[in-house]
């Protein structure tokens, strides 16, 4: 008997109030976001680890597909992601392990007590008081940006018959609205990278469900 494949988790959608409320922490966070991406404050090989971490929890396969290349650009290894994916203590030294460990719990809580006095010890002790920052604000991020992706998608899964439970109509048409111009616009720029399509990029990354990125 053939065993079933796992299951994904349900994509995590946004209400436009939850929007507007993550979109301003995002705000106040710029700096650090700017030190982190552009300034190089976190290395890139495991804040694209822990993005791509995050969007397994999200269930984003658009920003787990362009952030899993991105992995393989900056250094991280086929067998690494499939130890990401399978999450294999095993395979990762104790500060990536730590990052990545935490980084998903914090989104799987979506953050509840983000504004906890002190963090745990051990991950300071590990991560050190930044990095232990660092982390958290790239997962937030990036589950901004995986919930803004998600209920992009959602519309057109509703088109399709197969609503994400939970995600209301209103809510999917206002975001795509504001959101989708630029979402074209950054498969347009993958599709100029990659030399394909625009059209074949954004369906190989809404059908993306597992680490394998075809060429």
């Amino acid at each position: 008997m053939m065993s079933e494949a796992p299951r994904r988790p349900v994509p995590r959608t946004y209400t436009v109030p939850e929007l507007l409320r993550d979109l301003r922490w995002l705000v106040s966070r710029l700096p650090s976001l700017w030190s982190i991406w552009i300034g190089g404050r976190l290395p890139r090989a495991l804040r694209e680890q822990v993005i791509v971490a995050v969007a397994q929890v999200n269930a984003c396969r658009m920003c787990e597909h362009a952030h899993t290349r991105r992995a393989l650009e900056a250094g991280v290894s086929d067998a690494e992601l499939a130890a990401l994916e399978s999450m294999n203590e095993e395979a990762f030294d104790r500060r990536t392990w730590f990052a990545i460990a935490h980084a998903r719990e914090r989104t799987k809580a979506d953050f509840v007590n983000t504004a906890m006095s002190e963090p745990p010890a051990v991950l300071v002790d590990v991560l050190g008081r930044q990095g232990y920052q660092d982390v958290e604000d790239v997962a937030r991020a990036m589950t901004v940006s995986n919930r803004i992706a998600n209920t992009l998608n959602a519309l057109s899964d509703r088109r399709r018959g197969t609503p994400i439970p939970g995600s209301r109509l209103a809510d999917e048409l206002l975001i795509n609205l504001l959101f989708l111009p630029g979402a074209w616009l950054g498969t347009v720029v993958a599709a100029i990278r990659q030399r394909k399509s625009p059209f074949a990029v954004w369906r190989q990354a809404r059908g993306y469900q597992g680490r394998s990125i075809p060429g």
